[in-house]
């Protein structure tokens, strides 16, 4: 049986959040929602990641998370979008931490990203989850998630699920038919 680990992360929105990681292979399941803190009363939009650690590292999934969203912007929703890595364990916080620091070096400025213990996670309605891969030709898909899948593809396509692959490719050249 294949034993599978879960990461919390927030940066941006959850419907953005969510497609980036769903388009990955390793990733068993990326369920948007609401996420805290360790023991916090404050909760954030966030996407809890379950994940094969065979197929993808901790590392990488933190590399994806700092290259598709702000992750050095001080910008004016950053209270309502902290850039976090929400984690389980000593050792994914200790792995979380070292990975920030060896993808700074792709960045001019300084990354912002936090890593937080896991606190509780309230997944948003079934209506929301899947939303980009239920919706890609909507236009929050085509002008907020698709710049950041594309950069996805660019920086690591290896990871990327062929099916995902080929719906976000038909969506940005608008050959996207969704089943009748």
């Amino acid at each position: 049986m294949m034993k599978t680990l879960q990461l919390g992360f927030s940066g941006s929105c959850y419907w953005c959040m969510e497609a980036v990681f769903q388009s990955l292979d390793g990733v068993i399941s990326a369920e948007q929602g609401w996420m805290s803190a360790g023991n916090g009363n404050d909760r954030y939009e966030a996407v809890l990641v379950e994940y094969d650690p065979l197929t993808l590292s901790i590392p990488v999934l933190v590399g994806v998370h700092l290259h598709t969203h702000h992750a050095t912007s001080s910008h004016p929703l950053r209270c309502r979008y902290p850039s976090a890595i929400y984690t389980y364990t000593e050792s994914q916080r200790l792995v979380a931490i070292e990975a920030i620091a060896l993808h700074q070096e792709d960045f001019s400025e300084q990354l912002v990203t936090g890593v937080e213990e896991a606190g509780s996670f309230t997944p948003c309605e079934d209506e929301k989850q899947g939303y980009y891969f239920n919706h890609p030709e909507r236009p929050f898909c085509e002008g907020q998630i698709a710049p950041k899948l594309h950069v996805l593809l660019s920086r690591f396509g290896m990871y990327v699920n062929a099916e995902k692959r080929q719906i976000i490719e038909q969506a940005s050249k608008g050959l996207y038919y969704p089943d009748s």
